[in-house]
């Protein structure tokens, strides 16, 4: 049988169940990736809070209830004697005392092999002296006892409002290990936040850099790309970087996309840790004037940087850097508030 073509009917039938069943797996595949998805989205999440729990630093943590103090008992009225009894042992008075035993000399000290002259001082260093030691690195804070105890490398935990909430790990000289890693040393597609390698907290550098993936669940440094608009910025002027040797306070100063491959012509060589003065003050400048915004928050040599990096899709090995400053010890965290929202 024939339609009014003339072509055999079981041909169009079998388009018809070809084109269904490539909308079927087409709709299938699709709805396995959503869930998929919103699955991984869970787990990443998941997985934040339970290292949120394991840091609770001491600025945050509720104060202890001062127990109510307990009724002291009344006091036992003391029972006062009738009859004292007459001392045993009444010591014989004398009118020749006994004389003291003889104290034994004491040893003379006996010099070691190598004896240090007490009345020569030691040699000092003088002018042309090279002296080098290693710095000693603070104590580390309580707050990170579990997160180390978890994870070794751990080194800050970094706080956005909440944006951003999630441990901070490094391994020197390594800037792969995190990209595929979780927190737990689990692969993961995530990876973890991690301090850039070459960083060193003791003595501390003058930039430190982290590194996040810009997960398109919003995840990890997912959130970090939306600095670009100011309207973000005075949403969430604040960033706490709490290393594991201090807590910190930063503001924003500069936001901006960029490449990192030297050949392409919105190159930015970010990787600067340690300046001097002229360093320090180029490099600011050149942060300020990439900037996508313009911050009242000045920067002057002193100053300690945070730059913090995601990765950006509309150009060759595209970075999006946020760059923030420490709090000076004169500033308040309602002053730079006020003027970070208060301007633009």
């Amino acid at each position: 049988m024939a339609n009014k073509t003339g072509k055999p009917m079981g041909r169009e039938r079998r388009v018809t169940l070809i084109i269904c069943v490539v909308l079927a797996a087409a709709t299938l595949g699709f709805s396995g990736y959503i869930a998929g998805w919103f699955a991984n989205r869970s787990r990443v999440e998941n997985d934040a809070r339970r290292y949120q729990s394991m840091y609770v630093p001491e600025y945050t943590a509720e104060p202890t209830a001062t127990a109510e103090p307990t009724a002291t008992a009344e006091p036992t009225a003391t029972v006062v004697p009738t009859d004292t009894p007459a001392p045993t042992n009444t010591p014989v008075v004398t009118d020749t005392p006994t004389p003291a035993p003889t104290p034994t000399p004491t040893a003379q000290p006996t010099l070691g092999s190598n004896p240090v002259a007490v009345d020569e001082p030691l040699p000092t260093a003088n002018s042309d002296t090279l002296v080098l030691s290693l710095p000693t690195p603070p104590p580390v804070q309580k707050s990170f006892g579990e997160l180390l105890s978890h994870n070794p490398d751990t080194v800050a935990f970094l706080t956005i409002d909440d944006v951003i909430s999630l441990p901070v790990a490094q391994r020197q000289d390594d800037n792969d290990y995190y990209l595929t890693h979780n927190f737990d040393g689990l692969d993961a597609k995530e990876g973890t936040l991690f301090l850039d390698g070459m960083n060193r907290l003791v003595p501390e550098d003058d930039c430190l850099i982290v590194y996040g993936h810009n997960m398109k669940d919003g995840t990890m440094f997912g959130p970090l790309a939306q600095y670009g608009d100011y309207d973000f910025v005075k949403a969430h002027p604040v960033a706490r970087f709490d290393t594991i040797y201090e807590n910190r306070q930063y503001v924003p100063f500069a936001a901006f996309t960029a490449s990192i491959d030297p050949e392409d012509d919105h190159y930015f060589d970010l990787r600067n840790f340690i300046f001097d003065e002229t360093g320090f003050e180029l490099f600011a400048l050149r942060l300020q004037n990439r900037s996508a915004w313009r911050s009242p928050v000045d920067v002057r040599y002193g100053d300690r940087l945070l730059l913090l990096v995601t990765c950006e899709y509309t150009q060759k090995e595209g970075r999006f850097l946020l760059a923030l400053r420490q709090l000076r010890e004169d500033e308040t965290e309602e002053d730079m508030i006020q003027s970070l929202r208060s301007a633009g």
